[in-house]
């Protein structure tokens, strides 16, 4: 069958992205649509302010009935603040007024915003659209609702997946083209081989659409002349297989923020092995195991199949997208535990059953042959803590995206910041608010962030965080910020790293960071329609420091790596160095 059927059928124009400049935080739409400033402002500046704060605060609690009088006093004395139309349109929304949000948003649209800190506020151009969207779907307006939704898909919206079975779009739903702007449509009484080609072409045109330089690494043509050879492939390919190829595709756009998580689907999904390995700076070891398997825990792999582990690493590194080869270190273990990746990269015979060369501690060899299970995804794994010996502090509160400890007889404040999103029991910046009022009472001169565990997560919630560690090592020159990073100190949590690199003098402690401070991330997301294949795709650049900085990584400023003998007689070999610097001072 051929591309120009998929095309037609997908119901968007395969096209070439923009790159930089429509990065999604920069779509100008209002440089198409024209907005001229206002000459009006308000008469008191001051009562204006005070009453913008006080707005703002409403509906950062979600206070709408008092927050959309305020807002609609605010814009009516000064109509050029896209802050207060966004606040506006989104405040009708959520109170159901449906069409005085639309001119609201519409407005916001015109301007620009960046408006953070509001509850299901999403502000980019493209959320926006979808928001406009909504409110025609709500009030029955089917054709100006689909056109707001298409307008977003083409300003690279990336949460398209989310408009499959949404109720907010439940008026419009039931078409055609809504279902094929959802990512959902398939042809009817399409063949198996046919339906992933189609998924295949639909993979493509989310490449081209969603990438913000899907060629800054493999050709326009290179990229279709691979497609294509899958889809002639494809008959002769099993459902695993041919994920598989897809992930080869989608590897060769190259950077981080592009892979497919093979598990959840419908059709083709893998299978995990019962372990869990770690490369150490002294090889590849089994660092976790199901119940039947633990007397493998602190195995080195010699080889799978009969390849050394080294040439099995080098060739996933060919479905290894990634920033940098310390991405590689830390994804790397989890391919390794993937029998179907194994197999598609010629490493054994047969997914079903992988064998292993592994030698204990002695120098001892066995063979083990490991079959692996279906599995659900929950993030990429991290270093476990141990189950042989204590577990140091750094390995025993990883589940908990935040918290800390004053450690009063050697001199610190330590900090372990797991993952960029919000804890239950207390927001990310009650936290930050806590730990500044801390720092101030019981004058500490040493704060360690530890950011080893953390590959990232909701950006925008981190600057309160910033700014009270950059308050605290402005507060006294003697003060200490030291910051523990690894392979997996990636996406957001990165671009904290880069902001403390950047606006401090931390000591950056441990191993190169796992991406680089201007890079190509963010998490588009995409479903294939048929296979029900999941997967993200860089939609974003992000700029964490100046135009010339080509680093491919945050580099330590105080080296420490780890060994597997460390690892496993429960040493933190970072906070031992940094514990000594503390002792020097």
């Amino acid at each position: 069958m051929k591309k120009l059927f998929f095309t037609a059928v997908l119901g968007i124009a395969i096209t070439t992205a923009p790159a930089w400049a429509t990065s999604k935080s920069n779509l100008m739409t209002n440089e198409a649509i024209g907005h001229q400033a206002s000459t009006h402002f308000p008469k008191n500046g001051a009562e204006y302010w005070v009453m913008r704060t006080k707005a703002v605060n409403f509906a950062k609690q979600g206070e709408w009935d008092k927050a959309i009088p305020l807002f609609e006093n605010l814009t009516e004395q000064y109509q050029d603040d896209g802050d207060t139309w966004f606040l506006l349109g989104h405040g009708y929304l959520q109170t159901e007024q449906y069409q005085k949000a639309i001119p609201a948003l519409k407005r916001t649209l015109q301007i620009g915003t960046i408006m953070s800190g509001v509850k299901s506020a999403s502000s980019p151009s493209n959320d926006i659209m979808i928001k406009i969207a909504q409110c025609y779907s709500a009030i029955g307006s089917e054709t100006e609702a689909l056109a707001w939704i298409q307008k977003a898909i083409e300003f690279r919206w990336d949460d398209r997946k989310s408009l499959i079975n949404s109720a907010k779009f439940e008026n419009v739903s039931d078409t055609d083209q809504y279902q094929k702007l959802s990512g959902e449509f398939l042809e009817p009484e399409l063949s198996r081989n046919d339906a992933w080609t189609y998924d295949l072409y639909f993979l493509l045109s989310e490449i081209k659409r969603l990438h913000v330089d899907p060629f800054h690494k493999i050709s326009e043509e290179e990229l279709e002349l691979k497609t294509k050879a899958i889809a002639e492939n494809i008959p002769n390919l099993d459902d695993q297989q041919i994920v598989f190829q897809f992930m080869e595709l989608l590897a060769t756009v190259g950077n981080g923020h592009n892979f497919i998580v093979p598990t959840h689907s419908l059709k083709g999904a893998f299978t995990r092995l019962p372990v869990q390995f770690y490369w150490f700076n002294d090889g590849i070891y089994i660092v976790k195991a199901d119940s039947e398997y633990k007397n493998l825990i602190g195995r080195k792999v010699v080889s799978v199949g009969n390849k050394p582990v080294e040439h099995v690493m080098e060739k996933i590194e060919g479905i290894n997208a990634r920033d940098n080869e310390m991405q590689q270190h830390w994804l790397g273990p989890y391919y390794l535990a993937l029998p179907e990746v194994l197999e598609g990269l010629g490493i054994v015979n047969d997914a079903k059953n992988v064998a292993f060369t592994l030698t204990d501690k002695n120098g001892k060899s066995d063979e083990v042959t490991l079959t692996g299970a279906p599995f659900n995804f929950s993030g990429f794994p991290t270093l476990p803590g141990l189950e042989s010996a204590d577990s140091p502090e750094y390995l025993t509160r990883k589940n908990d995206n935040y918290w800390y400890l004053e450690n009063k007889q050697s001199n610190y404040f330590y900090i372990q910041f797991n993952a960029v999103a919000q804890s239950k029991s207390q927001s990310l910046a009650q936290f930050s608010n806590e730990v500044r009022q801390k720092l101030k009472q019981n004058n500490i001169g040493n704060v360690v962030l530890d950011l080893r565990h953390n590959s990232g997560g909701n950006g925008s919630i981190v600057p309160p965080l910033t700014r009270a560690l950059i308050h605290f090592v402005e507060q006294d020159a003697g003060n200490k910020l030291f910051v523990i990073v690894g392979r997996n100190t990636f996406s957001a949590a990165h671009l904290l790293l880069a902001d403390l690199n950047r606006l401090t003098d931390a000591i950056i402690v441990g191993e190169p960071s796992g991406s680089r401070p201007n890079h190509l991330g963010e998490a588009g997301w995409f479903k294939l329609p048929y296979s029900g294949v999941w997967g993200i795709i860089s939609s974003q650049y992000h700029q964490a420091s100046k135009a010339e900085d080509h680093r491919i990584w945050i580099a330590p400023h105080l080296p420490v790596t780890l060994s597997s003998e460390s690892y496993f007689s429960g040493e933190d070999s970072a906070m031992e160095q940094i514990l000594d610097v503390i002792k020097q001072q």
